[in-house]
């Protein structure tokens, strides 16, 4: 019988890490220690707020530290706990790839609604998929839609191999590596999340996204929007007539995105999409016919 002490009941332990990740500026400090907790038990938080009053072992207890100071160090929690929901999917993560952003999920939606009012299978390109997340919630979603996802990095290739399978969606996910639409076909939609931070801002980034996510995956070049540039001038001939191509971008890049889009594109309509918070988010390109 374990002997409960102020160290290792459930309630003080997640008081007490709490505590830890609010000095030391983590955002969503109780939530965290929440989940945390509930991994080092291998549980879910449910089962963990229902349990505020137990107490764990000595093993858990020593568990839960050393996963608490990984956190502490600013490890991010999705590579300590090995996944993250993205758009209601667990989605495996691990340093070689981004860790899946609520943002990005506007681009499933922008290809969910061209599926929806299109109908019919629909060919898709996800350019820079990382860890699949995209190409995957849009195939669990639209069973008819055939994707092609295309990363420059293997290790982020063999993150979104292992998603694919473990999500049963590999018969409609075709994985290839290759650089933005590099020897890639025609498609209907292009959705893209590529690198759009700027050299300069790299170094003003958290602590978990500079020092720990892949700095390929997050920096497009000295203005940061060089990434996205270079596929916008590379897209024509990849985007089939009355097609879409959707593109996440920083959030003051709208304008300077919109412009180099109208010059590759002069018959296409363009807009930028805001998120939530108001600011520039999602470029959109839609091109004349079909």
């Amino acid at each position: 019988m374990i002997v409960a002490t102020a160290t290792n009941i459930i309630a003080s332990l997640i008081h007490d890490a709490t505590a830890q990740f609010a000095a030391a500026s983590v955002d969503d400090a109780r939530l965290e220690a929440e989940l945390l907790l509930a991994h080092a038990l291998t549980t879910d938080r449910a089962h963990v707020l229902a349990r505020l009053s137990d107490s764990i072992d000595d093993a858990a207890n020593a568990r839960f530290s050393s996963l608490l100071a990984r956190r502490l160090a600013r490890e991010p929690l999705a590579y300590i706990v090995g996944h993250r929901e993205f758009y209601g999917i667990e989605i495996a993560c691990a340093p070689g790839a981004l860790i899946p952003r609520p943002e990005t999920e506007m681009l499933v939606e922008i290809a969910l609604d061209e599926i929806r009012t299109r109908g019919g299978a629909l060919r898709i390109a996800d350019v820079g998929t990382g860890s699949g997340a995209i190409a995957i919630a849009i195939a669990a979603n639209a069973p008819n839609a055939r994707i092609t996802a295309i990363d420059a990095s293997i290790d982020a290739l063999a993150i979104a191999r292992g998603n694919v399978d473990r999500r049963n969606v590999a018969d409609r996910i075709e994985l290839r590596a290759g650089n933005l639409l590099d020897n890639a076909g025609v498609f209907d939609v292009i959705v893209a999340n590529l690198p759009y931070v700027s050299a300069s801002e790299w170094q003003t980034l958290q602590p978990e996204v500079r020092d720990h996510e892949p700095r390929t995956a997050l920096v497009g070049g000295v203005e940061g929007t060089e990434a996205i540039e270079q596929l916008l001038h590379d897209a024509p001939p990849h985007l089939a007539s009355g097609g879409v191509l959707a593109a996440e971008m920083g959030a003051t890049q709208g304008e300077r995105l919109a412009t180099v889009a109208r010059i590759n594109f002069p018959d296409a309509e363009v807009c930028v999409i805001k998120d939530l918070a108001g600011l520039d988010r999602v470029l959109v390109v839609r091109t004349a016919g079909g």
